[in-house]
């Protein structure tokens, strides 16, 4: 990728979730993998493409998270936000950092440290052409819908996909789809959620195995 559209890409890093199902005193984005933060694991994966890059933490780690970053040789020194409620209030707040010259803005979660380039790059080339891209991993098994210890429905699993991020949007498009969303009182699982709720077209690519979110202690493992 070229300097000039590096520079028009941006990077939300989404920290600030409380990681509670994990069951350690500290979230467990900010515990270590490889003598790292897991956060900073995986936001040096997007260094090599993009020009600007925030990090959206719990308030009681911003200073430390900042600290971090200003040691770290990068070709940029990161932002660091404070995480609102929800996913998309922190999101939403990351936004806010990235300058005017960012059209381009991919969210992650910093739990997934293993996303790959070649994820990313797909990722990338898909928001560039159809302003709006996920990576989707098929659904392997048989999925039962079930009410009160009953299946009342098994779906089609050759619809359905599990999503992952880096997810890429046109700046203007995730900025209206946080207005929205925030117009009608709607909370999105993900940004692409509420940018699917304007009507429009979200792109899927093939999603990595690897790229699992550390939800448990044995995902670190």
């Amino acid at each position: 990728m070229g300097t000039a559209k590096k520079s028009q890409c941006g990077l939300i890093l989404a920290a600030a979730g409380s990681g509670s199902r994990f069951g350690s005193g500290v979230p467990k984005q900010f515990l270590e993998l490889h003598g790292k933060p897991v956060y900073l694991v995986a936001l040096e994966a997007f260094l090599p493409f993009v020009g600007e890059a925030v990090v959206v933490v719990p308030a009681a780690m911003k200073v430390q998270v900042q600290r971090q970053l200003d040691t770290c040789d990068f070709p940029f020194t990161p932002y660091v936000a404070v995480g609102g409620d929800r996913r998309q209030d922190s999101v939403q707040s990351g936004l806010e950092y990235l300058s005017k010259q960012v059209n381009w803005v991919m969210v992650h979660d910093a739990a997934r440290p293993f996303a790959s380039e070649g994820l990313i790059g797909r990722v990338l080339e898909g928001t560039h052409q159809y302003g709006a891209c996920i990576p989707i991993l098929p659904v392997c098994d048989t999925v039962k819908v079930v009410e009160a210890d009953f299946i009342v429905e098994t779906l089609d699993r050759e619809s359905l996909g599990l999503a992952q991020t880096p997810q890429g949007f046109e700046r203007s498009l995730l900025e209206e789809a946080f207005s929205e969303g925030a117009r009608l009182g709607i909370e999105g699982t993900d940004e692409a959620s509420l940018v699917e709720r304007l009507g429009y077209k979200v792109r899927v690519v093939a999603g990595e195995k690897n790229n699992v979110k550390i939800t448990w202690q044995s995902d670190l493992d």
